[in-house]
């Protein structure tokens, strides 16, 4: 199977589908993280965009995965959602047609982030016609102090889809550390304490130890199919 984990910025997509990718590429899946846009210069004085990449990758060894790729999109330290909707429609684009991944993970459209939504958006114009490419799902993550902090009023974060992580949510622990400038004290809800407590609730909600959450967006079945399954991740 092959997977695509399309970010809008460094850390996102551990904090969104890290322990999922661990356990998916350890099973043999071809997982490709793509990541829109660094973002350092908005919120991290001294961060440089090599240094972002740099920690990204160090991150995906973590997780098993060996694939990913950037965007280089608001280099100049504006908002991904600050650029015109169709630059971003265009990047996502380019990432799955080189990706030609099967299931696609990105951000929920209800975020609180601008640039997530950006994303999340983005991907959506982009997957809009599944029978036209490879992909057959679409899946929407949580992204800890973003996601859960937008009022229900607007897209609630409403999973439907859970992947079991037994067994992976320290390696997403250890994929986040290599984030030493995003990682916060608890009970900040970007802290490892909080990794922890989310996957056992979404666990807990699942029937398993461990789990992470996702909202389905799209998904193409066809007769012949027995339909989509990642295998059993635990």
């Amino acid at each position: 199977m092959k997977v695509l984990i399309i970010a809008a910025h460094p850390d996102d997509e551990v904090l969104g589908a890290g322990a999922t990718a661990s356990a998916l590429s350890r099973q043999g899946a071809d997982v490709h993280i793509h990541i829109l846009a660094e973002g350092v210069s908005l919120r991290h004085s001294g961060v440089t965009i090599e240094q972002a990449r740099a920690r990204c990758l160090a991150a995906a060894k973590e997780l098993g995965v060996a694939r990913v790729t950037f965007g280089g999109l608001a280099a100049d330290g504006r908002l991904l959602a600050d650029l015109p909707q169709r630059q971003v429609v265009d990047a996502v684009r380019r990432s799955l047609d080189e990706a030609k991944a099967e299931v696609v993970f990105t951000h929920h459209p209800g975020d609180i982030h601008a640039d997530h939504r950006s994303v999340a958006q983005a991907v959506g114009y982009g997957t809009r016609l599944l029978g036209a490419g490879p992909v057959r799902q679409v899946l929407h993550f949580e992204v800890l102090s973003s996601t859960e902090q937008q009022t229900g009023l607007v897209a609630p974060f409403t999973p439907n889809v859970f992947y079991e992580v037994t067994g992976h949510v320290e390696a997403k622990c250890r994929a986040l550390a290599a984030y030493p400038y995003e990682v916060h004290d608890a009970p900040h809800p970007r802290s490892l304490t909080a990794v922890r407590t989310l996957a056992s609730y979404r666990g807990t909600q699942a029937g398993v130890e461990a789990a992470e959450a996702f909202v389905s967006g799209r998904e193409l079945r066809r007769p012949d199919v027995p339909g989509l399954s990642g295998g059993d991740v635990r």
